[in-house]
Parts: C-alpha cells; sequence; structure tokens
C-alpha cells in the first residue's frame, strides 16, 4: 500500500502536537484505541488527519480518568445522549469526592481543636458546666467473661464501624463504667467503648448523651495508674457540693499512643451528668 505522506502525520509529530510521550500513542495503540492509519514498511507509524481529532477526545477523556473501555465504547458509538451521561456520571464522581474531601477537611478541624483542648489543659482541676447533648457510637456490651483478645476483637470492631477505610479517626475511643461500680472502686469494670463522632453512622449502636450539667476532671498519666487519686478528689468534691450522680461514668482519652511514647504525659478526661441535691 503506497500513501501520500503529505496527508498523514508521523507518531512523533502528532505526539509533540499534543505534548505527549510516543510511547502514549504506542499504548493507545497496543489496546486498539487509536492503532495508525499506515504503518511502513521499515515501521514508520502515520496516522491521519481524522485520527489527530480523534486524539484529542481521548486525552481529554483521559483527564477525567475515563478508562480504556469507556473511551473506546463512546468513540464507536458517538452522540450527545452518550456525551452527556459520561458527563453526568463523572459529576456524580465529583460530587461524592467534594464530600469526601469536605468530610476530611472536617475531621481535620475536629482534631485541630483537641490538639487546642491540650494545650490549655488545668490538671486536676474539677468542673461544673452545662453541655449539650453529644451523639456517641457505642460498642457492644462487655461481660466480666470477656478474655482480653475478646476485648480487643469487640474493641476492633467497634473502631472497624465507627471509622470507614476512607474516614479519618478524629476522635479517640474512650470508654464507659457504670456509676455504682465506679463510685465503689471498681476502676476497671468497662460496660462500653464509646467514640463521639462528627459523621453519619448506623444508628444501631447510637447512644444520644443528654444535655445537662457536667462534673469533668482531665489528668495526666494513664487512667489506671491514676485512677485511684483522681477518685478520691472526685469523692470529695461531690459530698461537699451536694451532687447527686445522674449517669455513668464516661472516660476519654485527650492524649494518648498518638501523640506521645510516654505514658506518663497522656492526658484522660473523666466526666459524668450531674444535679445538685435540693435541701
Amino acid at each position: 500500500m503506497t500513501i501520500n505522506k503529505e496527508n498523514y502525520i508521523t507518531a512523533g509529530e502528532l505526539a509533540s502536537l499534543y505534548a505527549i510521550p510516543k510511547q502514549t500513542l504506542l499504548y493507545y495503540d497496543k489496546h486498539g484505541l487509536l492503532v495508525p492509519a499506515y504503518v511502513s514498511e521499515n515501521g514508520y507509524r502515520y496516522y491521519s488527519v481524522s485520527q489527530y481529532l480523534l486524539l484529542e477526545i481521548i486525552l481529554n477523556m483521559r483527564k477525567l480518568n475515563i478508562p480504556i473501555q469507556g473511551i473506546k465504547n463512546y468513540l464507536q458509538d458517538r452522540n450527545v445522549d452518550n456525551f452527556e451521561q459520561i458527563l453526568l456520571a463523572k459529576e456524580k464522581e465529583c460530587n461524592k469526592i467534594i464530600e469526601d474531601t469536605l468530610n476530611i477537611k472536617k475531621s481535620l478541624h475536629l482534631s485541630l481543636q483537641t490538639i487546642e483542648k491540650i494545650r490549655k489543659t488545668r490538671f486536676n482541676q474539677i468542673q461544673v458546666n452545662f453541655q449539650k447533648e453529644k451523639i456517641l457510637f457505642v460498642s457492644e456490651p462487655l461481660t466480666e467473661t470477656m478474655s482480653l483478645r475478646e476485648r480487643f476483637r469487640l474493641l476492633s470492631k467497634h473502631n472497624q464501624t465507627a471509622f470507614s477505610k476512607k474516614h479519618f479517626k478524629e476522635f479517640t475511643t474512650g470508654w464507659i463504667i457504670d456509676k455504682d461500680d465506679f463510685f465503689a472502686e471498681k476502676f476497671n469494670k468497662t460496660l462500653q467503648y464509646f467514640t463521639p463522632v462528627s459523621h453519619s453512622i448506623p444508628k444501631k449502636h447510637c447512644f444520644i448523651r443528654p444535655e445537662g450539667l457536667y462534673l469533668t476532671i482531665r489528668f495526666q498519666g494513664t487512667y489506671y495508674q491514676q485512677v485511684a487519686s483522681v477518685y478520691k478528689e472526685i469523692l470529695d468534691f461531690v459530698q461537699r457540693n451536694a451532687l447527686q450522680i445522674v449517669s455513668n461514668v464516661y472516660v476519654f482519652p485527650l492524649k494518648n499512643h498518638w501523640l506521645t511514647t510516654d505514658t506518663k504525659t497522656y492526658i484522660n478526661q473523666i466526666s459524668f451528668q450531674v444535679e445538685y441535691t435540693t435541701c
């Protein structure tokens, strides 16, 4: 077959017109997306003017991350309706990316707020203040017969449900202790794990911690090392101020293994709802 080379573009010329590597054209040829109109006996590859126009479509669709097969399908059946469907599908995909990005940004903001709280923390200072209701994601109940391995499995399941593979974990996970157990000095008797959440999660294990007055204390070190001494401060405060304990006890790590390797610098928070008793 003999052609008038003046009516065709070499692979190098076509690549330079779009500022792409020649290897890109070889890739498209290999996948049957843009096969040269003519290959000479010495291996030179020639493309037609119409293929120059097709390459414009191909390169721009690749900018939208449309797969090769999707582009092939469109090139074989080009019309307004099919092009509209491609654009609508990409628009939907973009909206999902925007939504995910905004969720990540929100998580980052919440994490930065936590860091600010850590920097402003005053240790062993008991406060009673009004707090708004808060949505907590709680685990299945723990039982006294559970082994450490079973507890870890339950905690892992809780975290996997609360935070998807794509979701940044903006909050640490705390635990709930029955108020009667806590004030009977059974400090290690965990009822459930909990995580505050800022995104939509399955409602099955959602719990709304009601608004009201909450007693809060923050202290340095691990919970298990410090709870006995902190408990004495709490008990003394509750008795002196004639407070009634309304809710279970929430233990929440503010600074843990994420932020330090020194357990002595951990920061934990204990809080529970209270009411002033009437005389």
